[in-house]
């Protein structure tokens, strides 16, 4: 997919949360269109690059396509949370604080357990509250 379709983190939630109505899946997903310029999200609509580089080749499957989208008029891409848990088991190469977004992410949909002592430790401020405002969010539904 070209990436400049995608050129902010509002429009990338839009492409993964469209027709969506499980309520921890949207907030899992607008804490990962938060963080880092939405780095999981650009990750996952472009998952050749990720998977190559990374040899994660389970990242492929985590776009889910089933509609179209109205900016590129090409695939929906729905995340795949149980393939998200998956990729997290296995382990990413990616920075502690870019792996506990994630992990974060997939645990308020119920994919991934963590340990929120430990996740919290590898956090600078911002995301800190980033997570806050996502569990807080997470409760409320």
């Amino acid at each position: 997919m070209s990436t400049d379709v995608y050129t902010t983190p509002e429009k990338l939630l839009f492409e993964v949360t469209r027709g969506i109505g499980n309520e921890q899946m949207l907030v899992a997903s607008r804490l990962l269109s938060q963080h880092d310029d939405a780095f999981w999200l650009r990750q996952f609509l472009e998952p050749e690059d990720f998977a190559t580089s990374k040899r994660y080749e389970c990242a492929t499957g985590i776009p889910d396509v089933t509609l179209r989208s109205p900016f590129s008029l090409g695939p929906i891409q729905h995340l795949r949370w149980d393939q998200i848990g998956e990729l997290l088991r296995k382990g990413l190469p990616t920075s502690s604080s870019e792996t506990a977004i994630l992990a974060v992410a997939a645990s308020l949909v119920g994919e991934y357990s963590i340990n929120l002592r430990e996740v919290l430790a590898v956090l600078d401020d911002h995301q800190v509250q980033l997570v806050i405002a996502a569990m807080t969010d997470a409760s409320l539904v």
